[in-house]
């Protein structure tokens, strides 16, 4: 069997998140060797390395560090309409090819905002050929002023970067790396997801699109962006009542307090728990903490104006 490598990007803040993250990779792929190389543009600190070792040693399986240079996307902030959780790391991915070593002809990129929920070892076995990347629909793939924006058309579809198969033989023949520095510098006004949009546009006759459990956005049923989907998309969606890949892609998080009543809340509390962050605690807003505890964990659970999200069914 193909080992499995993943690559992640992430920093002090966000460890906690990729290691509950990694925690569910590990628990569901246990027959397989799993490689991670994790993306850091400084070391990470003492208790973060340690714990990330607990996890390597409880698995018996590789964790690695990628230092990135930064410099570059420096000159690029994050920018989009609720994007205040992204940072510059989210760029990172773009150096993949060079970071890794030769030998890894290909690797699944995942951001930390997710869940590994089932076996991904098929997707290391497929026959990539001269396919770039594989990745999944964006909720937003049919709106068409993303490709009014990025000028090109609207029949080769726009994906959701967040977790995607990376054919690293492909990129390192092709400079792909440098085609999408090149077009981030000459095109960032027009670039409103950052990086997505990038790999979207260079990419956009080079991909294969994978089966949406290879990355579930926990928006699709929400009729706003479930509503555009195709009749085939709406279908699959529906029919997906167990994905492998569970993306929390909205920019509330299941480690947040307000999160409760969202989908796969208690997937990602699962894994959790499993974690060496187990002690964790939900985020609390910034301003009227003491209302957040008291709903989050007194009325909420007790089904008191609990304000579930509108989900088709």
């Amino acid at each position: 069997m193909n080992p499995i490598n993943v690559i992640c990007a992430s920093d002090d803040k966000y460890v906690p998140y990729c290691g509950v993250m990694l925690t569910s990779l590990f628990e569901n792929n246990k027959e397989r060797k799993i490689d991670v190389y994790i993306m850091i543009d400084k070391p990470l600190s003492g208790q973060s390395t340690s714990r990330l070792n607990q996890l390597q040693e409880k698995y018996d399986q590789g964790i690695h560090y990628c230092v990135v240079d930064s410099s570059f996307f420096e000159k690029y902030p994050i920018k989009g309409a609720g994007m205040d959780h992204l940072s510059i790391v989210t760029y990172y991915r773009l150096y993949a090819a060079d970071l890794l070593p030769q030998e890894v002809d290909k690797v699944l990129y995942l951001d930390c905002d997710i869940i590994v929920d089932g076996p991904i070892g098929e997707l290391f076995d497929m026959d990539w050929n001269d396919v770039a990347i594989g990745a999944v629909p964006d909720m937003c793939s049919e709106w068409q002023e993303f490709y009014d924006r990025l000028q090109y058309d609207r029949s080769l579809g726009y994906f959701n970067a967040g977790a995607v198969l990376m054919n690293l033989d492909y990129w390192r023949k092709h400079d792909v790396a440098k085609q999408c520095f090149d077009y981030l510098s000459n095109n960032y006004d027009k670039t409103e997801n950052n990086d997505q949009d990038v790999l979207n546009v260079v990419l956009r006759n080079l991909k294969r699109r994978l089966p949406v459990t290879y990355n579930y956005q926990i928006q699709m049923r929400m009729p706003y962006f479930y509503n555009t989907f195709s009749k085939e998309l709406q279908e699959e969606i529906l029919k997906e009542k167990t994905p492998k890949i569970i993306h929390y892609a909205a920019e509330l998080k299941p480690w947040m307090a307000y999160y409760y009543a969202f989908p796969f809340n208690k997937v990602w509390h699962k894994y959790k728990k499993k974690s060496p962050w187990r002690w964790m605690c939900d985020q609390l807003p910034k301003t009227r903490k003491f209302v957040a505890i008291i709903k989050r964990y007194v009325l909420w659970p007790l089904g008191i104006k609990l304000k579930k999200p509108q989900l088709v069914e």
